[in-house]
């Protein structure tokens, strides 16, 4: 028995219907899990083009951050931040990172581990290491992030002068955070 003519069309555009409505919702996924990634990879620390930089690092400037940045209490905070080596040997593995701050009451805060430890340091930095060339830049995508609550340092509103480094965690030379590659010192204003 041979199927009507009305039947195969309508079977047909069915067919056609299903196919459209199929890849509209590929699309769609496509499209929100690319929407998904994009902002899950906002969040992680990397190493980015000096170039992509509001303010790219020079020997001048070896250090580009703002001279003022705000933390809320208990939350984290976003940066670009570039680093020039200078010296005339290669910067190994240097991550970003804060050697000490100076609270508005005028004691002075020393964060051990360059804020890498968030069993000591009261605030944490989240920096990705990477090994530069001298006289070359590199551009950071850093946190800083308030762990006052897990620490015994309470994080007292106001402003603080703290020293920025671009230092070797494993090196207790050259580098290391108490002789970092480079240093520079900015505010930190923490707010409620």
């Amino acid at each position: 028995m041979r199927g009507s003519k009305k039947a195969d069309l309508s079977l047909s555009v069915n067919a056609i219907v299903v196919f459209v409505l199929a890849f509209s919702m590929l699309g769609v996924g496509l499209y929100v899990t690319n929407l998904i990634r994009e902002n899950v990879g906002s969040g992680i620390t990397s190493v980015v083009n000096i170039q992509d930089l509001k303010s790219p690092p020079s020997a001048e400037d070896p250090i580009t951050i703002s001279r003022e940045v705000t933390l809320k209490k208990g939350k984290e905070l976003k940066l670009d931040i570039g680093y020039y080596n200078k010296n005339t040997e290669e910067a190994t593995d240097a991550r970003i990172g804060i050697s000490n701050c100076i609270n508005p009451s005028g004691e002075e805060l020393s964060l051990e581990t360059g804020g890498a430890d968030k069993t000591t340091d009261y605030l944490l930095v989240v920096s990705p290491k990477a090994t530069i060339g001298a006289s070359e830049g590199k551009g950071y995508k850093i946190k800083i992030v308030d762990n006052s609550k897990e620490t015994a340092t309470d994080l007292i509103t106001g402003s603080y002068v703290c020293t920025m480094v671009a230092f070797n965690p494993d090196s207790t030379d050259v580098g290391s955070l108490t002789s970092p590659y480079e240093e520079k010192q900015f505010f930190l204003n923490v707010v409620s």
